[in-house]
């Protein structure tokens, strides 16, 4: 799948062998569920296992500690070690691929309303007694206050998008989060501030009450408010922050930030070198060890890497939106994501972008959808590759974020169909029925007809469920 660019995927190249041997690991821990601390080997263990040189096993480690799933540790006792992938990590990997990407301002406020919107319904419906006094809590601790910070209103965003109880919808509102489009969405005046806290508290209201619609429309209507307000602005890329409120925080993530904003500024120059250690190091005024804590945090989310040996230093890199799919993959998995999960989280947001691709298609895309469904039938193995259509769908919609979510739902998708449901003829009758459902989704797109595409797409999801599970 292609992330950078607006095309269409092309075909995939082969992986390195650093890779190959990277993936095989991650599924080994995955599939051994092994607990945190667990080790996966040490060097020259793995090294026997795999039949690879230092080189390549070293970079296959970095590959599998830039996903979060295991660390290398050193010295008596140490290898391979399982670690937890961080959800805040995985957000922040996304919101720099992000930035690279040029995602706009109403892109992020675009994909906020059907996953924000869909948390509300769900945080109505599964809300308990210790739930309900947190949101009260942190409402009337942000009432009481005599203004707002850039991150209140993201965190209330958040803490609702996890009384959702998916770990899916919390993963992706902790990554839109983590945009910082709290600084350029924020109430300019008291009067602004107060009208938008009421109404959180109406969407809080709702909520508590078990008013899943209310609590949509409310939701609704705040977002429609800070799209207004953010359209009043200067449009600009929001910024990937590793700090979404940019306060406190340890010296070595305030200096990443710093060149992260210096990257960001520059309009992401792959290639090009920041400049030398001992350049940088002038430039923000730290030490040696801040600067290398600082570069490894941007290494590890692909925003930087380091060239040895003389005229270099830091140069600008490309992050992987691949290996951004694997990260938040790993992180849900290891977390322990449920199917059900999964197909509640694409039902909210593949029909609202399905819509979307619907009011949007134009002639070209309309041919490329539909040669997108003839290569799905001609496959014959629609069962496996029928998500390649989704992300289609997604691409015509024009919204990348969504498009990246959906790409994440379908990975781990495919990694939930039981073995019962991967035979020769369950495929063939999973792929009939898929490309049936797809063609009948895809009439209706290309019509413009975003009302009718949205009851298939909910009709052809809810088939799946049934069928992939």
């Amino acid at each position: 799948m292609s992330y950078v660019g607006s095309s269409s995927p092309g075909p995939a190249s082969p992986p390195k062998l650093a890779s190959v041997v990277a993936r095989r690991i991650e599924d080994d821990v995955l599939d051994r569920a092994l607990p945190v601390g667990a080790v996966v080997g040490s060097e020259a263990e793995l090294l026997d296992r795999f039949g690879v040189s230092r080189a390549v096993l070293r970079e296959a480690v970095r590959i599998v500690e830039h996903g979060g799933l295991a660390r290398m540790r050193r010295g008596p006792g140490g290898g391979l070690v399982v670690a937890e992938p961080r959800r805040s990590a995985v957000a922040t990997a996304i919101s720099v691929w992000f930035s690279f990407v040029g995602v706009t301002i109403d892109e992020i406020l675009e994909a906020k309303v059907p996953l924000s919107t869909g948390a509300c319904r769900l945080a109505a419906e599964r809300i308990g007694e210790s739930g309900i006094e947190r949101l009260r809590s942190r409402l009337a601790e942000l009432e009481a206050r005599s203004s707002l910070r850039p991150s209140d209103v993201t965190g209330l965003d958040r803490l609702i998008a996890g009384l959702s109880r998916n770990r899916a919808v919390a993963l992706f509102a902790d990554a839109l989060g983590d945009i910082g489009l709290s600084r350029v969405a924020m109430p300019r005046a008291d009067g602004d501030a107060a009208d938008q806290l009421a109404g959180y508290r109406g969407v809080v209201d709702a909520i508590v009450a078990g008013d899943a619609g209310a609590a949509q429309a409310r939701m609704r209507a705040v977002l429609d408010t800070t799209r207004a307000r953010v359209q009043d602005r200067p449009q600009r890329v929001p910024r990937a922050s590793t700090e979404p409120d940019g306060d406190g925080g340890k010296l070595g993530e305030r200096v990443a930030a710093a060149l992260r904003d210096d990257i960001e500024a520059a309009r992401w120059p792959v290639g090009e070198i920041l400049g030398s250690e001992a350049e940088l190091i002038g430039r923000y005024g730290v030490s040696r060890a801040v600067l290398r804590e600082a570069v490894r945090i941007l290494e590890h989310h692909g925003a930087l890497r380091t060239k040895r040996g003389p005229g270099g230093g830091l140069v600008v890199a490309e992050p992987d939106g691949a290996a951004v799919v694997r990260s938040a993959q790993i992180a849900l998995e290891f977390g322990g994501v449920a199917s059900s999960d999964l197909f509640e989280a694409r039902d909210i947001l593949e029909v609202a972008t399905v819509a979307l691709a619907a009011e949007r298609c134009t002639p070209e895309t309309a041919e490329t959808l539909q040669r997108g469904l003839e290569a799905e039938r001609a496959g014959k193995n629609a069962a496996v590759t029928f998500h390649d259509l989704h992300h289609m769908i997604a691409e015509a919609a024009g919204n990348r974020p969504l498009m990246l979510f959906i790409d994440v739902l379908a990975a781990i998708t495919l990694s939930h169909v039981r073995p019962a449901r991967r035979t020769a003829e369950a495929v063939a009758a999973i792929s009939d029925d898929a490309n049936r459902a797809h063609a009948s989704i895809l009439a209706a797109v290309t019509a413009g007809d975003a009302s009718l595409a949205r009851r298939r797409m909910a009709r052809h999801l809810d088939a799946a469920s049934v069928a992939l599970s």
